[in-house]
């Protein structure tokens, strides 16, 4: 395995708030930054449904080869956490032993696991013109990795947890940004890999002339770590399925029925089972094309003819929140998943979820503090 070179960074500690590029990956999103003294740059994960932000470190048994690798033998501000601290307390799995290292073993929705220390260390965000930088950003240094058909073996190493429990960077950078981060996800179709941006504090604010609505954050929020909105109601083309939630079928983590947790670490749109029925009846019905379910993506699919516009004939939807509608264009609600083949990126789901799919072209702001998630259609790759 390889691990990474440290790259030389200049930086400078300043009160300005920045942001960071952000480039679509095969099923994910990835935010530059740096990590460590001297700094070594990478892409990472942005991943608001998880806390931890972790990186593979050198070493890491049954890890894919990543390049670059993390060497904390190589930054002299690397130090290991102990059992004794509280962040290693707020991990739910974790062991101690006579190091006395904090050993963690975390886990996702699609069943993978990271497993490895945790430690602390100096974390910079870097946009070109400036240099962010914050010293002690307690994370994960993974050892161990499962599942091999996990996205996560298929990008760089590193995952940036940006949820709401107190391991998320955002809570540990919390007073520095005012509670507020936002992003702007550019489309998995970007052909120039043109790059969005994760910002931070007065940088999430909108330029004044998109149409921005907002609505509020759920104050069970689950376990403490998602962000939970209130669906209402969906509508499939210009109909409205007035669905009643209070027959869906869903998680106990979540309390009420029409609860939904945005993710930028998701890709696919989960829904109650009765709920997607309904949503993938009208879509059926409004589309005049034969459709098909491939049994190794269980997703409702069509036919596109070669050089064909894969969008062409396929309906818009739209996502009744409180106080707030998130229309999607069909480049949001479907998938090229293989080629010749376009999918409904949304399915039935133990826990309801609203992905990164659906976020695309989309400046969505989280204020942690106001409890309130805003947001407007924009073109990401326009800066």
């Amino acid at each position: 395995m390889l691990c990474s070179r440290s790259i030389a960074s200049r930086f400078t500690n300043t009160s300005s708030v920045i942001s960071s590029p952000v480039m679509a990956g095969p099923s994910e999103f990835l935010v530059k930054l740096s990590l460590g003294t001297p700094s070594s740059l990478y892409w990472a994960i942005i991943d608001t449904g998880s806390n931890l932000k972790w990186a593979t470190c050198c070493h890491c048994d049954n890890c894919p080869v990543k390049t670059p690798m993390f060497d904390p033998r190589q930054s002299s501000t690397y130090k290991n956490q102990r059992c004794s601290t509280r962040f290693c307390m707020e991990l739910q799995n974790h062991r101690c032993t006579s190091d006395p290292l904090c050993w963690f073993r975390y886990s996702y929705g699609d069943n993978s696991k990271a497993e490895g220390v945790l430690a602390s260390e100096t974390l910079l965000f870097d946009n070109g013109a400036d240099t962010i930088k914050h010293e002690g950003i307690v994370f994960g240094c993974v050892h161990h990795e499962d599942n091999p058909e996990s996205a996560l073996r298929k990008v760089p190493g590193l995952v940036v947890g940006l949820g709401r429990g107190p391991l998320s960077l955002v809570k540990q950078i919390g007073s520095s940004i005012d509670d507020k981060f936002a992003y702007c996800l550019p489309p998995y179709s970007n052909e120039n890999n043109s790059v969005g941006q994760l910002k931070f504090s007065e940088d999430t604010e909108f330029s004044g002339t998109e149409e921005v609505q907002e609505t509020p954050m759920a104050s069970d929020g689950g376990e403490g770590s998602f962000y939970v909105l209130i669906l209402t109601d969906i509508s499939v083309g210009n109909s409205r399925l007035n669905t009643q939630f209070g027959g869906a079928q869903t998680t106990a983590l979540l309390g009420d029925a029409r609860s939904i947790i945005i993710d930028s670490g998701t890709s696919l749109t989960f829904l109650a089972k009765d709920v997607y029925g309904r949503v993938a009846n009208a879509v059926a019905n409004v589309i005049n094309r034969e459709h098909f379910y491939p049994p190794e993506q269980d997703l409702l699919c069509y036919h596109v003819e070669d050089n064909a516009d894969p969008y062409e004939g396929l309906l818009e939807m739209t996502f009744h929140f409180t106080n707030a509608d998130w229309k999607l264009p069909p480049s949001n609600i479907f998938g090229m998943f293989r080629s010749g083949i376009t999918c409904l990126a949304i399915k039935d789901g133990e826990m309801p979820i609203f992905g990164n799919i659906a976020q695309q072209n989309m400046h969505v702001k989280y204020d942690l503090g106001n409890r309130l998630l805003s947001f407007a259609p924009t073109e990401c790759t326009q800066g």
